[in-house]
């Protein structure tokens, strides 16, 4: 599998800077960055990293990274407005871990048109984005990010919980974010 394209790195780049630019500009400037949230389908060098000491849910099976780093983690790390990273690919894997202010997370297998486990629930995570309201009645700065697992149980089981991003009582967490931006890539 190939990784990440240098034109995906560089319009990642570019959208990035240009989201950022225009949400801190006037007339409606916002007072700090907006929160970025990346979906990719083949997961990056990085899901690798982890092990069962440092991340929640499950591994069941080996990550099929692409075949060279491009070093689109590194670019998203230096742009500094992506907070989560998700991917799919491997169906039997489900977790997430925390490597250098993002957390990575696998989506889990839901669909039943691919491959799966016996006796292991399909599952899909819920991506909720808490946002303040703002006086005039819209949306203002992201006050959490959370997800969970969703079992195919029978029950809908709710599995997982985390808090990915959490505003704190003194407007930090790490920045103040104000607003989400979502990228998908197919690689």
């Amino acid at each position: 599998m190939a990784g990440s394209k240098p034109s995906q790195q560089l319009w990642f780049q570019r959208t990035s800077t240009k989201l950022q630019n225009v949400y801190m500009r006037l007339p409606m400037a916002q007072k700090s960055s907006v929160l970025g949230l990346v979906y990719f389908h083949i997961p990056l060098p990085e899901f690798a990293s982890f092990d069962v000491s440092n991340f929640t849910g499950v591994r069941q099976e080996g990550i099929s990274l692409a075949s060279i780093n491009s070093g689109f983690f590194t670019t998203m790390v230096e742009a500094g407005d992506v907070k989560v990273i998700f991917t799919g690919h491997d169906h039997l894997n489900d977790f997430c871990g925390q490597m250098t202010r993002i957390q990575l997370s696998y989506a889990g297998g839901f669909g039943y048109h691919a491959y799966g486990k016996v006796g292991w629930s399909r599952r899909a995570r819920v991506v909720v984005a808490s946002l303040e309201k703002t006086d005039e009645g819209g949306w203002g700065a992201v006050k959490s990010i959370k997800t969970w697992k969703r079992l195919d149980d029978g029950h809908l089981t709710i599995i997982d919980e985390q808090k990915h991003f959490k505003e704190m009582p003194n407007g930090k967490a790490g920045d103040k974010l104000n607003g989400i931006w979502v990228l998908g890539f197919e690689m």
